[in-house]
Order: C-alpha cells, then sequence, then structure tokens
C-alpha cells in the first residue's frame, strides 16, 4: 500500500553520503542511490595565448523576476549533471528551489516548517486532513482518488519531527500538471471539515453506532496509526532517543502523536495551526526534471500567491539545543515481543552524542563520513570491539549519524542484549573511542570507506529527483545551504586534502566530539510483560475522565455524529471535478533498452548496452533448486553470510576492504520463483549481483571468482555472532511489516510454493532459525553451509547478466570470459519441483501488539495467464472503491488493499487494523459489493483502475536494474508490451467475466493469516477454525 504518512523520525532517518539510499517507511518506494554523468568543467589552461572561456546559458538569469518569482542563485553542479535555480517570489517570500536536469521522471513538493509543543499529533493528523478535499476540489480524500487517476511514479506526504512535506514524481507531463493542481490547493485552501477530523484523527463513538447501549471507545485513523507505531519497539527506542537527546524545544515532543495525548486534540486548533503554519511564507516548493518551470512559477503566481502577503516565519523555527553540563542516562520500558529474543535479552541501549549544527555543511559531511569509518563493517573499531564479542544482536536501527533535526548526533546502539551487559557496552564503547582517539584509523579502511562514497556519485537511479528532495529536507528546513551541500567532490576533496595536512585530523574530531563532550545520552529499554496492560488502563483512564465530562446532550451528540459520519463516508464523491488523465496520455509504453542472450562459454548471457556512467553492473543466477529440506532452509543464511567470512585467501576484514574499495559491494540473495505460464512449478535460485566503475571490472571479477572458489565457514565464533545478528534483525521488523508477513502467512496455507516462501522469509523462517540454531552446533552449522555452496556454484547452472555502456563491452565480456573459464561445472540440477495446492485453512500469528494485520490468499491466474491483467485491474479497483472507503475509512485500519502477484496469488490485507474478524468479513463481501455495487464498475473505474495498474508497469529502471524482470522470470520485453497493451483493453464484460469465474464461488485453494493480539473468539465469529500459533 502506498501509504499516506509516513512518521520521518531523526532516529530512523540515516542518511549517510556514502550510501546516499533513503529507507523509508515499510509502505513506501525505496529509492537508491541518486548520481548522474560527469560533466566536462570548463577551465583556463596554463598557455600563453588567449584562451576562450564559453559561458554557460542558462534558462533563467539571476537577479530577473519570473511571474512574480526574482531568479536569486544560478549554479551548475557538474557531480551530477544539473543546474540548480533557487528563486524568491517578491509577495510572500516563498522560496522555490528548481532542479534543471535531463531527467523523465519529473518531481514536485511543497513543505512546510510544523514545530510541534505537544505530542498531540497535530501536524500529522492536519497532514492527513489537508489531503481530505479543498476549495477547488471539495472531494472527500482526492490524494486516494488520485492514485488511480494518475501514473505518478511516487505519491505520498510525510510528517517529520519538525517539517511536513507533500512530495510527488511522474513521468507524464499532463499527471504532473494535474497533481501540482491538486496539491497546492490541498495545502493552501484544505476544507479541513470536522467529519474529516473525526474520521482521520480522533473520536468517541459507540463501538456499534447502530446500538446507543454500546461501550463508547476512540476511534480514528490516526489514533489507530500510532497505537501500531508504539507497539513497535524499536520505533519506541527512537523515539525516545530523540525526545530526550534534544528535550528542551519542539523535539521533545512526538509529532506523529502519542496515542494517549491524540484525544487532547481539538478541530479548533488544528484549523489555527494550519492558518499559522501553513502560510505561503513558511513554505518550500521544490520542483526537478524537463519540465517547463516558467507553468508552475505562472500557476504559484497567478492562483496562491500574489494575493497574499509576506509574513516573518521566525516563530516556526526550530533554535539549537542548549548543551548539557553532565551525561544524563534514561531508561525506558516496551513491550514484550513474543517472536524476539528470550526476556533476558529483549534489552535495548544506545549511547547518543550531541554533534554539531546541520546548517554547517562541511562538517557535517565530514562527521557522517567518520561515523562510517568508525561504524561501518568488520574493519571499523567499534564493529571490532562490540559487534565481534557477541553478547547481543547487533546494531540497533537507532545506531548511525542522525541528520534529520537542527541539531546532528551520533548514535551507536545495540539490540537483544542482557541488562547485565549494558556497563560492558558502555565501557567498550569508551575504550574504543579513547583507542580510536590516540591510535587513529588504518588509511586503507579510511580509503575505501571515500572509495564507496565516490562510487555512489556515478550510480544511477531513476528516483534521483526523489532522492535529492529527501536527503535535503532537514536541511531546507533549517534555511542550510542546499546547493553548496550538493558539492560532494568538492567536499571529499576539502576532506582528503585536511587528512594530508594532519594526520590527526580525525583523532581531533574524535577528541572534540566523542571525548570531551557532556551532551552524552545514554538510553536503555526494557522488556516490561505488563506493558500493553498498563496501557489499555491508561487508555481507558483517559476514556473514562472524557466520559463523566459528557452530559446527556453530549452523549446524544457524539451518537448523531457517528451517523453523519458513516452517511459521509458512503455517500457517493463527487470524482469528477478531479483532474485526469486520458488514454492518449498513456497509450505508448515507455522506450527501454534492447535486451540480447548470448550463449558465452556455454552460458546463457543476457546483455543489455546501456548508457551506465562509467559502471559495470553484473548478475549472476544459479539455479539450485533439489537441495535437501534443510539445505533449503538454510539458504537465506547462506547468502546472508557468505561475503562476510572470508576465503582461504583473505581473511573476513581484508575480504571486506577489497570488496568496499573496489566495488559497490558484492551481495546475494535467493528467490523462490513459480512458473509464471501456468504455475504448475517452482524453482529455486540464488543470484550474485555486483557492480564497479569499469576501470574496475577486472578486480570485481576476481573478487566474484575468489567468493565462489575458496569461501569459508570455518571461523566459527564469527559465524556465530553473524547468526545471532541475522536472527535480531529479522525479528525486530515483524510488527513494521506485519501486512507483509501476514500476506506472506496466508500465502503459505495455498501451496508448498508458497509455505516454502513462508519457511524462507516469513514467520515461520524467524522460529526455524532459533530452534536450528539451538539443536546444532556451529561446527554442523558451518559444514552444512559448507555444503550448500559447493552445490551451489556450478557452472552447469549458471545464467547471467551484464549491463554496461557499448563502448565498454567487449572488454566486460572479455573479463567475464575469464571469470566463467574459471567456474567448476559438474551436473546440472533440477530445473524445477511441480506446485501442490492445499485445501483452505486459517492460522493466527499471536502477537502482543494492540492492532492487526489480516490477510486472505487464494489461487487465480499466474502472470502469462490472458486473466491476469483483468485481475490486476480488478485489484486496483477494489483497493480503490471497496477496501480503503470500508476497511480505512468506515472500520479505522491505518491502510487496506488488494493485489495480485506474478504467481498467480490474489491477496487482500489490512495493515493496522483495529479489527480482525470484521476485516476478515469484510475481505469474504468482496462478491456480494461486487454484484450489489456493479453499477460502479463503469469505464471511468475502469479506466483509473489501469492508470493505477500503469504506474507500477511503466515506473521508471535504473541502468544497472534494465532486464531484470526478464532475467528473473524469463518473460521477454516483446510479452510485457502485450502484456501491458492486454491490460489497457480490458473491458467492462471482461471484468465481470473474472468475477464470476474468481469470486462468485470460494476459491478451493485460499488461507487466511492474522498477525495481532490473542482473540479467544476468533473461531466462532468467523466460522471457520483456527491455528493459532504462539
Amino acid at each position: 500500500m502506498l501509504s499516506r504518512s509516513k512518521l520521518l523520525r531523526s532516529a530512523h532517518l540515516k542518511i549517510l553520503r556514502s550510501r546516499l539510499i533513503t529507507s523509508c517507511f515499510k509502505s513506501v518506494s525505496t529509492f537508491m542511490e541518486i548520481s548522474g554523468d560527469e560533466a566536462m568543467k570548463t577551465s583556463h589552461k596554463q598557455v600563453n595565448m588567449p584562451s576562450v572561456i564559453h559561458q554557460r546559458e542558462y534558462k533563467y538569469a539571476e537577479g530577473k523576476v519570473y511571474h512574480g518569482f526574482r531568479c536569486e542563485r544560478v549554479e551548475h553542479i557538474s557531480d551530477f549533471e544539473l543546474t540548480s535555480f533557487t528563486l524568491r517570489h517578491e509577495g510572500t517570500g516563498t522560496e522555490l528551489w528548481h532542479i534543471d536536469r535531463n531527467d523523465a521522471n519529473k518531481v514536485f513538493s511543497i513543505s512546510f516548517r510544523t514545530t510541534p509543543f505537544d505530542s498531540t499529533g497535530l501536524p500529522h493528523i492536519l497532514e492527513h486532513l489537508v489531503l481530505c478535499g479543498s476549495k477547488k476540489y471539495p472531494v472527500r480524500d482526492p490524494f486516494f482518488k488520485m492514485l488511480n487517476r494518475s501514473v505518478a511514479t511516487f505519491m505520498n506526504a510525510m510528517t517529520g519531527p519538525d517539517y511536513t512535506i507533500y512530495p510527488f514524481s511522474t513521468m507524464n507531463e499532463m499527471d504532473y500538471r494535474n497533481l501540482q493542481h491538486i496539491y497546492l490547493d490541498a495545502v493552501f485552501r484544505p476544507n479541513l471539515t470536522y467529519l474529516d477530523f473525526l474520521q482521520e484523527g480522533w473520536r468517541l463513538e459507540n463501538e456499534d453506532i447502530h446500538d446507543q447501549s454500546t461501550p463508547i471507545v476512540i476511534k480514528g485513523v490516526v489514533y489507530n496509526e500510532m497505537k501500531g507505531a508504539f507497539s513497535e519497539n524499536a520505533q519506541v527506542f527512537g523515539q525516545n532517543l530523540l525526545n530526550n537527546i534534544l528535550p528542551d524545544h519542539t523535539y521533545g515532543h512526538v509529532s506523529g502523536g502519542n496515542p494517549l495525548e491524540i484525544p487532547n486534540l481539538s478541530h479548533i486548533e488544528l484549523v489555527d495551526f494550519h492558518r499559522k503554519y501553513y502560510h505561503p511564507s513558511n513554505s518550500r516548493i521544490y520542483s526537478y526534471g524537463l519540465l517547463d518551470l516558467s507553468k508552475t512559477l505562472a500557476i504559484l503566481d497567478n492562483e496562491y500567491l500574489s494575493e497574499q502577503s509576506c509574513i516573518d516565519n521566525s516563530f516556526s523555527l526550530t533554535p539549537q539545543q542548549e548543551r548539557w553540563v553532565q551525561p544524563r542516562n534514561v531508561h525506558i520500558f516496551s513491550r514484550l515481543d513474543n517472536m524476539g529474543a528470550t526476556i533476558d535479552r529483549q534489552n535495548q541501549i544506545a549511547i547518543a552524542l550531541l554533534m554539531c549544527d546541520a546548517t554547517n555543511i562541511q562538517e557535517n559531511f565530514e562527521l557522517q563520513v567518520l561515523s562510517e569509518i568508525l561504524i561501518r563493517g568488520p574493519n571499523s573499531v567499534l564493529y571490532k570491539n562490540i559487534i565481534e564479542p557477541n553478547f547481543s544482536g547487533g546494531y540497533n536501527q537507532s545506531t548511525g549519524y542522525l541528520s534529520d533535526t537542527k541539531d546532528t548526533a551520533f548514535v551507536v546502539g545495540l539490540q537483544d542484549i542482557r541488562v547485565e551487559n549494558f556497563t560492558k557496552f558502555i565501557e567498550l564503547f569508551d575504550k574504543t573511542i579513547s583507542k580510536a582517539m590516540n591510535d587513529g584509523f588504518e588509511s586503507q579502511h579510511v580509503e575505501s570507506v571515500l572509495h564507496n562514497l565516490e562510487l555512489s556519485l556515478k550510480h544511477q537511479s531513476p528516483y534521483f529527483g526523489n532522492t535529492l528532495l529527501f536527503n535535503s529536507t532537514a536541511l531546507w528546513n533549517h534555511e542550510g545551504d542546499i546547493v553548496s551541500n550538493l558539492r560532494v567532490s568538492e567536499m571529499i576533496s576539502r576532506l582528503r586534502a585536511r587528512i594530508s595536512q594532519n594526520k590527526s585530523y580525525f583523532q581531533d574530531k574524535i577528541k572534540q566530539y566523542l571525548v570531551n563532550n557532556n551532551h552524552r545520552l545514554t538510553l536503555t529499554m526494557s522488556p516490561d510483560g505488563l506493558y500493553e496492560k498498563t496501557f489499555k488502563v491508561a487508555e481507558l483512564e483517559q476514556l473514562n475522565q472524557k466520559l463523566k465530562a459528557l452530559n446527556t446532550e453530549m452523549l446524544e451528540k457524539i451518537y448523531e455524529n457517528a451517523f453523519m459520519l458513516d452517511a459521509f463516508q458512503k455517500a457517493k464523491p463527487n470524482s469528477d471535478v478531479l483532474p485526469c488523465l486520458t488514454i492518449n496520455d498513456v497509450i505508448d509504453p515507455p522506450k527501454r533498452p534492447k535486451i540480447f542472450i548470448q550463449s558465452i562459454q556455454n552460458v546463457q548471457t543476457q546483455i543489455c548496452k546501456v548508457s551506465t556512467n562509467d559502471i559495470t553492473y553484473f548478475k549472476c543466477l544459479f539455479n539450485i533448486t533439489g537441495l535437501s529440506q534443510e539445505e533449503t532452509m538454510l539458504l537465506p543464511l547462506f547468502c546472508n553470510v557468505i561475503s562476510v567470512m572470508g576465503t582461504s585467501k583473505y581473511n573476513y576484514r581484508e575480504l571486506d576492504k577489497l570488496i568496499l574499495s573496489k566495488t559497490g559491494g558484492i551481495d546475494f540473495k535467493f528467490n523462490l520463483i513459480e512458473d509464471v505460464k501456468d504455475a504448475k512449478s517452482y524453482w529455486l535460485s540464488v543470484m550474485m549481483t555486483t557492480h564497479a566503475l569499469d576501470k574496475n571490472i577486472p578486480d570485481m571479477f576476481g573478487l566474484c571468482q575468489e567468493l565462489i572458489h575458496n569461501f569459508r565457514f570455518d571461523d566459527l565464533d564469527r559465524l556465530k555472532m553473524l547468526i545471532q545478528n541475522y536472527i535480531s534483525n529479522m525479528s525486530v521488523g515483524v510488527a513494521s511489516s506485519g501486512h507483509l508477513y501476514a500476506m506472506l502467512g496466508a500465502t503459505a496455507l495455498v501451496s508448498n510454493a508458497g509455505k516454502l516462501k513462508s519457511l524462507l522469509s516469513g514467520v515461520d523462517h524467524i522460529e526455524f532459525m532459533k530452534n536450528f540454531v539451538q539443536n546444532t552446533n556451529m561446527v554442523e552449522v558451518g559444514d552444512k553451509l559448507r555444503l550448500i555452496g559447493t552445490k551451489l556454484f556450478n557452472k552447469s547452472n549458471l545464467r547471467g547478466a551484464i549491463n554496461c555502456t557499448e563502448s565498454y563491452f567487449p572488454l566486460a565480456v572479455s573479463h567475464y570470459r575469464n571469470f566463467l573459464e574459471a567456474l567448476p561445472s559438474f551436473e546440472k540440477n533440477k530445473k524445477s519441483s511441480k506446485i501442490h495446492f492445499y485445501d483452505p485453512s486459517c492460522q493466527h500469528y499471536v502477537m502482543n501488539i494492540p492492532v492487526n494485520y489480516c490477510a486472505k490468499a487464494f489461487f487465480a491466474a499466474p502472470y502469462m495467464h490472458q486473466d491476469h491483467p483483468t485481475l490486476r485491474v480488478l485489484a486496483k479497483l477494489l483497493s480503490a472503491k471497496y477496501l480503503l472507503p470500508v476497511v480505512r475509512e468506515q472500520n479505522g485500519a491505518y491502510g487496506a488493499g488488494a493485489k495480485i502477484s506474478t504467481d498467480g496469488i490474489f491477496s487482500f490485507y489490512s495493515y493496522r487494523d483495529p479489527h480482525s474478524s470484521k476485516t476478515l468479513h469484510v475481505f469474504e463481501k468482496t462478491y456480494d459489493w461486487l454484484r450489489s455495487e456493479r453499477q460502479m464498475i463503469d469505464e471511468q473505474s475502469i479506466f483509473e483502475a489501469k492508470l493505477g495498474v500503469l504506474s507500477q508497469l511503466d515506473s521508471p529502471i535504473a541502468p544497472g536494474n534494465i532486464g531484470v524482470d526478464y532475467f528473473l522470470y524469463e518473460v521477454s520485453p516483446e510479452y510485457f508490451e502485450k502484456y501491458r497493451s492486454r491490460m489497457l483493453s480490458v473491458t467492462i464484460e471482461d471484468l465481470q467475466d473474472a468475477i464470476e469465474k474468481y469470486f462468485r464461488k470460494p476459491s478451493s485453494h485460499y488461507g487466511k493469516c492474522i498477525l495481532g493480539p490473542a482473540n479467544k473468539h476468533l473461531d466462532l465469529e468467523t466460522s471457520k477454525k483456527w491455528k493459532i500459533i504462539v
């Protein structure tokens, strides 16, 4: 699901330029590294004759005014081959930052500095309400309706610790203008109705709105969302870290809202906050890509800014935190995670130190690099001294350099650690930092970190504009120099020069920021078996206080409001006022580079010659179908540890240095892929992926060869530590990705292939790994992993893929041939395994959390079946017209939807849901709704659903990933275009036929799954027998 709100908290936003990857909320698109082609730099030649200096010609000139905006600053950034234009509206002072770059994926965003002064979640709830209808578009929830009237590559709205941002991106010019109008009218002229506040924020309401005698409870979308967020221990820890390291101003509060404080917010307070903080003078506008900026400027000036005056926006500034004179210690409690480690190890600890002002660009950059040097990988001193002794589950999710706030922070934390080891961690941290201050770092380790950073500058992403925005938002919010912040090569050069001139440069930084720094927080967290009960008692006490204040008239008003809201939610929306693309806007598929298949050294190899900015991308896929059951179950672990165990030639530290200094990493990932033609069989494979600068390709293939030939698993202490961290990291993410685990759990009940997927990547895999480690000694584990490697790396089971520039292709293939020649070749594994389908069943993974994640899955039709595109359109239609209105708006879940995957499994799901059986009943009533509301399935609603599918099919692809679907699924680009064409040709009759065929009668093969709190009435409420897994 594309979530509308995302809590971007400093504790979780670890943006390091050496990675330049923004891994956001689970429901949101993930953006890869940003980069661009190297530009020719204009320079003076040192010769005795006159030289001609070619001045760049820019579209907009400094000092000139365009539609009310004065152009203040123009700069070319060669690192990313872009031109930055900074403009300011003369009437309101609104700042607009435009990035002109040869990129079809256009981006637009408007953000506001929104500093909360309590934890009612006001900025977060306002973010929801803003997108619930506006003056020009008085439609209930136009945001969700536009998801299917657009082909946006990204659409969202997010609440940060002191900002709110509304971004979107699209490759379609008409779509860009449509969404731009929607977003601008939403933020500047929202309706902010009371009924929307009741739906999105919080409300008092009878459990059964039709029965006034039923208990009054608290409901609301954000209220339930934050109950879910506060049940995720990693988020609780991160939020408390932020609140306690920066306690004096806005960061001392929860911008997303504490569930126990959300019901203190009034609608009037929200309206007043919008009037003050959403003024144009307090906004920042971003545009990016190949587009006509003048149109944007004209819209802004003519429709929204020309009649507004400039105000002083200093009221929203976030001041620097006053520095402490002595360190502080804070202890908090969390829920007991029944899927986590043993109770004695379910503790977390972190040491956080306040660093510098985020607007100090060079200092901030250097501290980020220092943080990488200290933390990242087996050659870093903190990893050596804190992770390798293996008294924890590894770094926790708050670890890193936190730059999303006015003052940045450096955090090192551990998860799954015993309380008695808290002191050990603190002592080791201090000892390690002191030693690093005295001894410095290995030059090769520093150089490998800097190389990885430089490689990231050339690594291209189709979401560059989005990543650039997210990496700049916090700095811009604090009025930092966002343009200079893009000059990464210059910052690297300055850093190199300083290191060269002062051999103890980083040691001096350590002394200043990590040793002689009293602004240091030690945060510890332990599980409390009564955590949920304590929360429920506090929630009930709050509810009772509110009920005591109600008189008869107020109670009657609550009852009336419930009916008004119900009617409001069920009223037919006037969606016709919303803009929508036409078929002519989307009829042509995006142009993709051609893909060729060659046999090289008798290995089927996929070739794509494409502009890659002097980087070669390499993938190889090993079919490994036919392993024993136990070996198959160990595949995820094998992929996780093989590249970090070392080889017979290099120990793991040496190997890490080589990989980091010569490549962008060597990664292994297992894949279970069903036959997309008929879903009668599946195969298992392991894919190795890597990339490197063209000049380093011989080394890249050499390192791949070294790993494949000389892998080792005999360092048993290291293996034990890696396995412990592997299990801990899996356990931590269950609640935050509950809908994905629920869908995996439901699919596991449909077929043996689905069951194997869950055993390899679902909740079942966590339990398997825990039991396996308990019952198997490390010598046996190492032997089993070694045996997998001897079976896996077989040239006879290999397919390869190379994406590189046409000019480098001959050399790339030459090195690839050498790589293949050295590979062992023996008997082929069997091609595939047969799929068997199961009888219907249901299972409930009991978790002590206050919300549910529900799913239902059944087998329908695989990707190449003629009905698949029809079912994909139907899934989009059901999500927009049925599931979101009922499960989300009426019943209060944070999200809900339907989807069909390539394997033919059709799934329903809900996210952070206050209900379980009620939601499953909604899933069951799908056919009844489709019949009773068949008038809703008209040409317009079908076309909107098609646009929703197109936004996935036509999404931009990075040069290194072009052809990856062909490589994995063996679905040719030609077939993809046929599929796209067939999807666009789906008719009402096609949909009606599919509804009768797949939904009229219950499927013979379906599964239902819930992740959530215990429900002893589940069998009775659903009339099904449930398998309970505690």
